[in-house]
């Protein structure tokens, strides 16, 4: 059996900011501003990052958003993304081994140390795009919404990015339709 797809959570979140999306209950989408300052660019990221965001960390978090957005765009084409300023980003990472016990074996471990908040992320963001299967990238099927979503599903069938609001929605439109 296969094993279910890791979600390149990263990579969703940062491709999605920015995009309308529409809060339940909201009678309208909205677009929130793309990491527009220290306070809200850590609510942002808090699903990714475990640090606060530094106002120093803005101008690369911003670079990294909008590279993240052509990669999965360029996913989503069926074309090879252009990865130089992920991996400019990600080259302020570098790791260390280390000799650890595990499991009563020796097993080498590798200690990461990042520079700043978007060199962690980037780093991140090619370990996502090296384990990701392209054909699971989305866009959600429902015509109203932009949203970015990766199909763990062993069927690949998913069609929206969440049930609610999309795909009730969606089913709703079609039923009224009939």
């Amino acid at each position: 059996m296969a094993e279910p797809a890791t979600t390149p959570q990263a990579l969703l979140l940062l491709a999605n900011l920015g995009r309308p999306r529409r809060r339940v209950g909201a009678a309208a989408p909205y677009s929130e501003p793309v990491l527009p300052d220290p306070t809200v660019a850590t609510a942002q990221l808090a699903e990714v990052a475990d640090e606060p965001v530094a106002a120093a960390d803005l101008v690369d978090l911003r670079r990294l958003q909008r590279a993240a957005v052509r990669v999965a765009d360029a996913i989503l084409a069926g074309d090879l993304p252009d990865c130089p300023e992920i991996n400019d980003l990600a080259a302020r990472s570098s790791a260390r081994i280390e000799l650890v016990v595990a499991g009563g074996e020796l097993r080498r471990r590798l200690v990461w140390s990042d520079t700043s908040l978007a060199a962690a992320l980037a780093r991140r963001l090619v370990e996502e795009l090296d384990a990701l299967e392209p054909g699971r990238l989305r866009r959600c099927a429902r015509p109203e919404c932009e949203l970015l979503f990766y199909d763990t599903t062993r069927s690949r069938t998913r069609r929206w990015h969440a049930e609610d609001p999309c795909g009730w929605r969606e089913r709703q439109r079609v039923h009224r339709a009939r």
